[in-house]
């Protein structure tokens, strides 16, 4: 008798904490929680994104552009840069409540063939903060033909360009929580070439916004 009661119970938990599990998600080119949810900024959009003193002022319009570009395709702000005043803080991105663009000097050498990173940290399916990192170590960046600044690794000095927008572009998809996607000339394939100017979002990342923003 007891022993049945006791599995009966164990049952009834179990189809309990099914019940009240969040249901997964298609994708939709998003990352997913351990429960197949979508992470995005829900109706926190737009998020804030500062400035770190590490960035140019001819690095500026460039960004600005991409944000428009995300803006102009969603329909509405979904993120809005901060210029002034620039944060002021190390150059030592981590989880501090902030979302900051920086321009790095240093990068890991195992690592040098990023030439970005975004770091995005949620709870639940809720995006709570998101970092840009642009490794201004390794690469050469430019924009509208007029190079912006040059490697600090001197063996990369004379290496190929980046296109600052499309890689802050790409970047900014993964703020919004969208993964990389190959193909279809999606901006957030995982690879930017030396040169290409990818500044213009693909109907394959304009079918993903719609699906959260």
């Amino acid at each position: 008798m007891w022993k049945w009661l006791g599995t009966a119970l164990v049952l009834s938990i179990a189809l309990i904490v099914q019940a009240c599990a969040p249901k997964s998600q298609e994708d939709c080119g998003f990352v997913q929680n351990v429960y197949g949810e979508r992470i995005s900024w829900k109706s926190d959009a737009p998020v804030t994104m500062q400035l770190h003193s590490s960035i140019p002022d001819s690095m500026v319009p460039a960004i600005l552009r991409a944000a428009e570009t995300w803006e102009r395709t969603a329909g509405r702000k979904l993120i809005n840069i901060i210029q002034y005043p620039r944060y002021s803080g190390p150059i030592v991105p981590h989880k501090d409540g902030q979302n900051i663009i920086y321009l790095m000097d240093t990068w890991e050498s195992n690592r040098a063939s990023e030439q970005g990173r975004t770091s995005v940290y949620w709870i639940g399916d809720l995006i709570k903060e998101a970092d840009i990192r642009l490794n201004a170590y390794d690469f050469n960046f430019y924009w509208n033909n007029q190079r912006l600044t040059t490697a600090v690794n001197p063996a990369r000095k004379t290496s190929g360009e980046v296109n600052i927008e499309a890689l802050v572009l790409h970047e900014m998809g993964h703020v919004l929580g969208l993964k990389h996607k190959d193909g279809a000339g999606s901006v957030m394939a995982t690879y930017l070439s030396s040169g290409d100017d990818r500044v213009n979002l693909a109907e394959v990342d304009s079918s993903a916004l719609q699906c959260e923003y």
